[in-house]
């Protein structure tokens, strides 16, 4: 085999070229990284409804404004100080939650204030006066809330009115109110109606499902209430099925009995919405409620034996129940002996 001899002249243009291409690539420096982003401040901001008010007014104070370049809302916290004190009245907020609710006591202009915290740790802050006046001779309204139909299958429409609300010093059609369709408190998004204005809402989920009225007479006094509906099946409601399992079914005085109630069912709901109670010593006195999803449950009949029977009830979230007993023996763990006296005189 013959060996290839590189030329001489070939050689030295090779290494003249390697030694350019270090050159190159010192001049140049190291590789650069992919830069990521930096953090950014969030933006503080929040409203207050009403926008003014008197001592007794509740006021909402929704921090649902406020954003961040790099955070969702769900993940900013907010901080509060409603009376311009320096010290938060409300900590470790969600901006997405349910506005925060506060009373003052006494007239005067408060500076709020919010702060906003994202997860990087940056802040900012938020600065507005809100005037409190002074309450007068004005007395509260009185919310009043009715609901038709009272129940209907998904899809029914029913009707809120809070037309018999009333006030000592205002008529009806003075009055304003705003409806929480999901029973959570929550009235953001809406502007103050009149209480002569009904509305409807629609439900697809069965159950009974609870509604939020909130009433502002003209001297921004409040009252509120709630009404609810319930959503059957097209066919109707029916009644649950109570099923009840005892282990063991004897015991002593110191035995710990399993009671278990998962077997019960409905056509309409599942355990999670029912509700289950029992009456240890079915004495007619339910002794303890429960949601059904959360057995089982335990239970130590240390101050009574004999043959003790348990009733259990279960109820569906349209409020229909069905009730079921079973029968255990509890001993005790010794004997009693009684003193035995002869008639007649000594024994």
């Amino acid at each position: 085999m013959k060996t290839r001899i590189l030329h001489p002249f070939l050689s030295l243009s090779i290494a003249a070229l390697f030694i350019l291409l270090l050159g190159a690539t010192a001049m140049a420096g190291p590789t650069s990284l992919p830069q990521t982003t930096s953090n950014t401040p969030p933006i503080a901001d929040f409203t207050i409804d009403p926008p003014q008010g008197v001592v007794g007014t509740i006021f909402f104070f929704n921090a649902m404004p406020s954003s961040d370049n790099e955070d969702s809302d769900a993940w900013l916290v907010a901080n509060f100080d409603f009376d311009g004190d320096g010290i938060w009245d409300a900590t470790g907020l969600n901006p997405t939650n349910p506005p925060n609710r506060y009373i003052y006591n006494t007239p005067g202009d408060y500076q709020i204030k919010l702060e906003i915290i994202d997860t990087g740790g940056l802040t900012a802050t938020k600065t507005k006066t809100l005037h409190v006046g002074d309450v007068g001779n004005n007395t509260p309204p009185t919310a009043r809330c009715q609901a038709t139909p009272a129940q209907g299958p998904p899809g029914t429409v029913f009707t809120f009115s809070a037309a018999n609300s009333f006030d000592a010093q205002d008529p009806t059609s003075v009055l304003k109110m705003k409806w929480d369709k999901w029973g959570g408190f929550d009235f953001r998004g809406q502007t103050w109606q009149p209480a002569t204005q009904p509305v409807t809402f629609t439900y697809n989920s069965l159950g009974i499902h609870e509604v939020d009225l909130i009433l502002l007479d003209s001297g921004y006094l409040m009252d509120d209430t709630s009404c609810q509906v319930e959503i059957m099946p097209p066919g109707g409601n029916t009644p649950p099925t109570a099923s009840l399992v005892i282990t063991p079914t004897t015991g002593t005085i110191t035995t710990t009995f399993t009671f278990d109630a998962s077997g019960s069912f409905d056509k309409e709901d599942d355990l999670s919405r029912m509700e289950v109670g029992f009456d240890w010593t079915n004495d007619g006195v339910i002794d303890l409620r429960d949601n059904a999803s959360s057995g089982p449950w335990t239970k130590v009949f240390d101050d009574v034996w004999g043959d003790i029977t348990v009733r259990m009830r279960i109820v569906d979230s349209g409020g229909l129940s069905d009730e079921t007993t079973r029968t255990i023996h509890v001993s005790t763990p010794y004997y009693l002996y009684l003193p035995s006296f002869r008639q007649g005189g000594a024994p």
